[in-house]
């Protein structure tokens, strides 16, 4: 475990310092785990990433906060911030909230599915499951090791990959009702569709703050007045600009079909529940402070 210094003690929390720690960790939220992704802001708040909701603006305008200019780091806010995040178990997400304000971002779960479809479904396809294989691997022994290991993970939980011309509203649709089997089996896809509440943890206690999607914005722009500093708050949106050019793209919520529909409910029944038992948290909270 890593710590650094804070204002009001040591900062707990895991520090993924190479690809092997960062799919140790993934590995962890796939088997069902929870890990708070946090980002420091200042002495005494921070803010908490979700994939797909909204990451990529929020570490784009933490970097510059942090005096980062540099269009190359600014450009993969992803990869700039990785060695910044401190990772959270339950019990350090506690503690961390005793000295800082917590900020996240929720979001429609069905929504955000949809999202990560646009940007990561072409990914189950075969030759990008090959593809990927082959970047990860250093020769062609290891690599046909890997696709054999690949191969049977699928045939154990009974999925398979999709053909590189498949109609990408079928693919989605079909992921939709495998959800569970496909979490796994795939690291990449896995990041940006297991249940919100793998990082945002149980209980919203923990939060000062909790954001729907639809005020990312004006957060951003907060944050810019709080700090004075001039910052491009821009949305940064991949599946918008790429739009017209696949139609993996063009994939949207109507797509999903009544039965995509009902399993995505019940796949994400906890973030619907963390959010209603927020409401009702973040609010008594507010009216005992009003109170006092």
């Amino acid at each position: 475990m890593s710590e650094t210094e804070q204002a009001n003690g040591l900062m707990p929390g895991k520090r993924l310092r190479n690809h092997a720690d960062w799919a140790s960790a993934q590995q962890h939220l796939q088997g069902g785990g929870t890990l708070t992704p946090l980002l420091p802001l200042g002495n005494d708040a921070a803010i908490v990433w979700v994939p797909k909701n909204g990451c990529s603006t929020i570490k784009r305008v933490w970097l510059q906060l942090q005096g980062c200019r540099e269009e190359q780091s600014l450009s993969d806010p992803h990869s700039s911030t990785l060695h910044h995040t401190y990772w959270l178990t339950p019990e350090e997400l506690k503690i961390v909230a005793q000295h800082r304000a917590l900020i996240a971002i929720w979001r429609d779960p069905i929504d955000r599915f949809v999202s990560a479809c646009r940007s990561h479904l072409v990914e189950l396809t075969r030759f990008k499951i090959e593809q990927k294989l082959r970047t990860n691997t250093e020769d062609e022994a290891s690599y046909q090791e890997a696709l054999e290991y690949q191969r049977n993970l699928f045939l154990q939980h009974r999925i398979a990959s999709f053909a590189d011309d498949s109609d990408p509203v079928y693919v989605m649709n079909t992921v939709a009702l495998q959800l569970r089997q496909w979490i796994p089996c795939h690291i990449d896809w896995s990041h940006h569709t297991i249940p919100q509440v793998a990082y945002l943890g149980g209980d919203p206690g923990c939060y000062h703050s909790l954001h729907g999607m639809e005020n990312i914005n004006e957060l951003m722009q907060h944050w810019q007045t709080v700090s004075g500093m001039e910052i491009d708050t821009s949305s940064q949106h991949v599946s918008r600009n790429l739009e017209d050019e696949t139609p993996w793209r063009r994939l949207k919520r109507e797509h999903l079909k009544p039965e995509a529909l009902r399993a995505l409910q019940q796949f994400y029944a906890a973030d619907w529940a963390f959010l209603e038992l927020a409401q009702t948290v973040l609010r008594t909270e507010r009216s005992d402070q009003q109170a006092a």
